[in-house]
């Protein structure tokens, strides 16, 4: 494949242009790592897109044998082709069309003790995708974003997350209220990062059914629809104003999987 007007091209380049002409559901995945993630996490590859060389690694042999088997269209294009539709300063020679369906918090399976990290207003891919990546790391069960956030399902984002955003149930275009009725059903308790909190993460029961809110690292949770929730800070050395959110973010998690652990630690003990 060579010409920049095939049909399949077409729709890689709306797709991550994100474009409203863009078939829904559907995103682009890039990347020997991410597209390993995507194929293991068992999603709906639409078709895929190689170099003619790509297969050659070991790694890249078992991904074509997996699709193979799974009946994946593969179709080869020109480097230079693939070149143009990737975004990354050196392409690996493969990418895919993912069909990933909308989530909404009522289609959601529940799980038991749920941890959730809520996003309000990041902006930067780069955080959000290291964000998801962590989110996967530590187990949490739902990852979800309101209005303002850079959407989960930008190429950029899943790049970034290396694949990890196909592990996570993540909603986006969250509704404040909608997303207090259902933690309030739940009983899950609500913390938001806050950098001059009055209570310390160490000190917080991360243990139990919890949500961590995290704000944009400028204006922090903007709205009044937002106001209320019970505010925790990480220990910093003084005159260190605050923290990059992905690693605010990372800190706070990591801190809820010790509590959590430390639980099932003690519980397997007992008994």
């Amino acid at each position: 494949m060579t010409s920049k007007d095939n049909p399949l091209v077409r729709t890689i380049r709306m797709v991550t242009a994100q474009t409203r002409r863009a078939p829904p559901e559907l995103v682009v995945a890039e990347g020997l790592r991410v597209l390993e993630e995507a194929t293991s996490a068992g999603c709906a590859l639409e078709a895929a897109l190689v170099t003619d060389n790509f297969g050659t690694d070991p790694r890249e042999r078992a991904l074509l044998d997996t699709w193979s088997a799974r009946n994946v269209p593969v179709r080869r294009a020109a480097a230079s082709l693939m070149r143009r539709l990737s975004d990354v300063v050196s392409p690996q020679g493969a990418l895919a069309l993912v069909r990933i369906p909308f989530l909404t918090l009522a289609s959601l399976k529940e799980r038991p003790n749920p941890l959730i990290l809520c996003l309000c207003g990041i902006q930067d891919p780069g955080n959000l995708g290291t964000l998801l990546r962590t989110a996967r790391a530590v187990g949490v069960s739902l990852a979800c974003a309101a209005s303002g956030t850079v959407s989960a399902r930008s190429p950029k984002v899943i790049r970034a997350s290396a694949g990890a955003f196909f592990h996570i149930p993540v909603v986006e275009g969250l509704r404040p209220a909608e997303f207090f009725d259902y933690c309030r059903a739940r009983r899950i308790s609500l913390y938001q990062a806050n950098a001059r909190a009055e209570h310390s993460c160490w000190t917080i029961d991360l243990k139990g059914p919890a949500a961590i809110v995290l704000g944009n690292e400028a204006r922090g949770l903007a709205g009044e629809e937002w106001s209320g929730i019970p505010s925790i800070g990480i220990p910093m050395t003084p005159g260190v104003e605050s923290l990059n959110v992905a690693v605010a973010g990372a800190v706070l998690l990591f801190e809820a999987l010790r509590q959590r652990s430390a639980t099932v630690t003690a519980n397997a003990i007992e008994t």
